[in-house]
């Protein structure tokens, strides 16, 4: 089998979609595919090696008579079917659009995975540059796709009842997290606590900064523990500036929280394993999620988790952490004061934690990838 992989997102800044497009790639590489790295744009002198992969890879880039961004805006026939190169000659050739839409081949050898439909739920949470991108590529792409791929039931769901999908077309294929984040001993994280200056005690979140994250939800909630309770614990959140995060950092600025609440920016794996293993526990107060892969991450590192009650989060959850309406803050702060307090129930937690985590690996995912592949094949 030849896979034509979408890595595009790779050239981008980190996220959890090449999250997902490195990790798939490591994973499905044993199970004999010949796959090819796809990026969907002319470029030159791209560093392959800063796209952040441990095994030996090939690629190719569109080589069009026309800009890749005419094809695109155009989708006209002539433009479409444009590509100089031998793409889906062979007969057992698939080509996998890894971010929500596909490019626009002939062959309906082809699966996209549709990560969630925020833009067209919360549409308030989104740019408006990709809220524009996805209105027009992704009904298309969910149309002409062979298999969808969906990384919940609730975007399964989702996908069915807004962009009106048959059920058998969608196979559900959940994502994972990475092998870096397990339990780390006391010596490994009290290193990186000092290097990067980190308290020692703290909640933490991981994530883009960005409306759908409902962090404004979390800076109230500890606002209002913090002071009803006289709790002193800190809240660290580790992430890149999004967009409509101006707010936050006046939130806090307003109510003098600038000595409670440390935002680190982006951080590496080979970090942030550490800061999930420091943490009292994880939060998750997204008012919607395809999937989130932190959660799973820091249950991989035996970290209790409380979560919004809200899309795709209580299916990853599950019962093995706290689940909480989104904007109930008072509740928020009662809950995550509870487990601060209380040591046997987040020992308790953190036991439930790694037993969850077990259920999601990257080489499940991989394999039931895999496949779908040899199914679209017979199709």
């Amino acid at each position: 089998m030849h896979l034509y992989l979408d890595a595009q997102p790779l050239l981008g800044a980190r996220s959890g979609v090449s999250n997902y497009i490195r990790n798939l790639y490591e994973h499905l590489l044993p199970l004999e595919l010949d796959i090819e790295l796809f990026f969907n744009r002319i470029a030159k002198n791209i560093p392959l090696e800063a796209l952040n992969l441990t095994s030996k890879h090939s690629h190719r880039f569109i080589n069009s008579r026309y800009p890749y961004k005419i094809i695109r805006r155009l989708m006209h026939p002539n433009f479409l079917y444009d590509y100089p190169f031998d793409l889906f000659k062979q007969a057992d050739s698939i080509f996998h659009g890894t971010n929500f839409t596909h490019n626009p081949v002939k062959s309906r050898k082809h699966v996209v995975t549709i990560h969630d439909l925020a833009y067209m739920i919360y549409p308030e949470t989104t740019s408006e540059k990709i809220y524009k991108h996805h209105t027009k590529w992704v009904p298309y792409s969910a149309e002409k796709a062979a298999k969808i791929i969906a990384v919940s039931e609730h975007t399964k769901k989702d996908i069915i009842r807004l962009l009106h999908v048959p059920e058998d077309k969608i196979q559900v294929i959940p994502l994972a997290a990475d092998q870096i984040y397990r339990p780390l001993d006391a010596e490994q994280v009290k290193a990186v606590k000092t290097k990067l200056q980190l308290p020692e005690e703290y909640i933490l979140f991981v994530g883009t900064l960005e409306p759908r994250k409902n962090l404004m939800g979390l800076l109230k909630a500890f606002q209002h523990m913090i002071r009803e309770f006289s709790c002193d614990h800190k809240l660290v959140i580790v992430g890149s500036k999004g967009w409509k995060y101006s707010p936050l950092f006046d939130f806090i600025q307003d109510n003098k929280l600038q000595s409670q609440v440390i935002f680190t920016g982006f951080i590496e794996d080979e970090d942030l394993v550490a800061i999930y293993n420091g943490a009292t526990f994880f939060v998750m107060p997204s008012i919607y999620e395809g999937f989130g892969i932190p959660i799973v991450e820091a249950m991989n590192c035996g970290v209790p988790v409380i979560g919004s009650n809200v899309s795709s989060i209580p299916e990853v959850v599950g019962e093995y952490g706290v689940l909480l309406r989104p904007n109930d803050y008072e509740l928020w702060a009662q809950e995550m004061y509870s487990l601060i307090n209380d040591s046997s129930k987040r020992a308790a937690y953190q036991s439930l934690s790694i037993e969850r985590a077990s259920h999601f690996s990257w080489e499940k995912t991989a394999l039931e990838t895999k496949l779908l592949y040899d199914k679209i094949l017979t199709m």
